[in-house]
């Protein structure tokens, strides 16, 4: 049904526009419908519609949060790369397998020596011992580094490595063996030590007593040959820890829960078969698991791989490596008088070649406090223990003559040589240094 035409002025004025345009008259506008009204039990639908999408994205959200906390704790973090040796990643979760093995074997050698000490003395190695226990618990899901711990890791894989080009080869078999020696009787070990030549030692021994005697001052205090440019202590290698016992705190009644190491006890008068050995071996190392793998996150193919083989692959290069040391090596015994720059070398020279002691200048000016008090005194020395520039000039200065003064990255040297041997004694510390070189 059309709707009537609109009759007014403005009507017809629209219908006149329209058609000059050429376009349709609009259509009559009414008064606009009215809203329709939304009931109640409906808007409260939406409201509790919109409620359940929130709380299910908040839940999606939130469980999404914690998987990837999992994600995070359980794969990316344990399987981060700390350092790499050649081809082989040091993750986080093997540095914490050996930090907290670390650990533990800490605690046992302090809460030992508390045992051997003075009673005075007991309560600081007793409380090194918790310290260290007490570090246990946090050790695993850590992201804190101990850089000697990392940097053992680190040499483990270079010993590891670096065994196969010595012709060295280390079979599961064997690493399983000597992982148990630890654990067998004294009197039968499951892996035979390999005999070092006897003057080797002897020659080693008297040439360590030496250069001990050496360090010796004037005054009587002891005072280390400490090589030119040597920051570290040298390695000194380990002896077995003997059976942990509970030792009581100077501050608590609570005993020191150390992880007992077992170490069976030979019986007088008898020798055990290798069979009988093994067996005792085999029931140490149970122990030892049942106490420590739990702590440390430890299994058996963990231990063979992470402690037991690197200290094989170690033994075996060193054993190795002794005999192509030799006993013996050219050595330089010399003193120095270390200062910072050239023109306190100078003066250092003109107060010698005025007729002052060598010995006297280099306690008054020396900055090397490991030498000084021992009137600069180095004690023997190979090419290699020391910078080049101090070496070159220490091995082509004659004996009882005084050096110009010698640049190094340490400052300026004054080098003083007492005497020289073309295959003097090597002390076990610079076989030690050798073998690591």
């Amino acid at each position: 049904m059309q709707r009537p035409q609109d009759d007014s002025l403005r009507g017809r004025i629209a219908r006149a526009r329209a058609r000059v345009q050429g376009k349709p008259p609009a259509a009559h506008v009414g008064p606009p419908a009215k809203k329709r009204r939304v009931p109640r039990r409906e808007i409260e639908a939406r409201r509790q519609r919109n409620i359940r999408w929130g709380l299910g994205i908040a839940t999606v959200a939130v469980l999404l949060v914690i998987a990837g906390g999992i994600l995070w704790d359980n794969v990316i973090k344990p399987r981060q790369t700390l350092a790499r040796v050649g081809d082989t990643a040091i993750t986080r979760e093997d540095y914490w397998k050996v930090r907290a093995y670390d650990l533990a074997e800490q605690a046992e050698q302090y809460q030992q020596l508390a045992q051997f000490v003075a009673p005075e003395q007991q309560s600081q190695y007793i409380n090194l011992a918790q310290q260290a226990l007490a570090q246990l618990p946090a050790v695993w899901g850590s992201l804190d580094v101990d850089a000697t711990t990392l940097g053992n890791m680190i040499d483990d894989q270079v010993y590891l490595q670096g065994a196969p080009e010595l012709g060295i080869a280390l079979t599961p078999e064997e690493v399983r063996t000597f992982a148990l020696n630890r654990f067998a009787p004294f009197d039968a070990p499951l892996i035979a030590v390999s005999p070092t030549p006897t003057f080797t030692a002897e020659r080693a021994a008297m040439a360590t007593s030496t250069a001990a005697a050496l360090a010796l001052g004037a005054a009587g205090t002891p005072g280390p040959a400490t090589p030119v440019g040597a920051g570290t202590p040298a390695v000194v290698e380990g002896t077995p820890l003997p059976l942990a016992t509970p030792v009581a705190s100077a501050n608590s009644a609570t005993p020191v829960a150390t992880p007992a190491i077992p170490i069976a006890t030979p019986l007088p008068g008898s020798t055990p078969s290798p069979a009988d050995a093994r067996a005792t071996a085999e029931a140490g190392f149970a122990q030892f698991e049942e106490v420590l793998f739990p702590i440390a996150h430890l299994n058996e193919a963990d231990y063979d791989r992470l402690i037991a083989a690197p200290e094989l692959a170690q033994r075996r290069v060193r054993e190795t490596l002794s005999a192509e040391v030799g006993q013996g090596a050219p050595q330089v015994h010399a003193a120095h008088i270390l200062v910072a720059t050239q023109q306190a070398a100078d003066e250092a020279r003109a107060r010698l070649e005025a007729g002052e002691a060598f010995a006297d200048v280099a306690r008054e000016v020396s900055t090397d406090t490991g030498t000084a008090p021992n009137g600069g005194d180095l004690g023997w020395f190979t090419h290699e223990e020391m910078v080049p520039a101090f070496a070159d000039a220490a091995f082509s200065l004659p004996v009882g003559e005084v050096s110009q003064p010698v640049a190094s990255e340490f400052g300026w040297h004054l080098i003083e040589v007492l005497e020289r041997d073309a295959d003097h004694p090597l002390t076990n510390a610079q076989i030690t240094r050798l073998q690591d070189a």
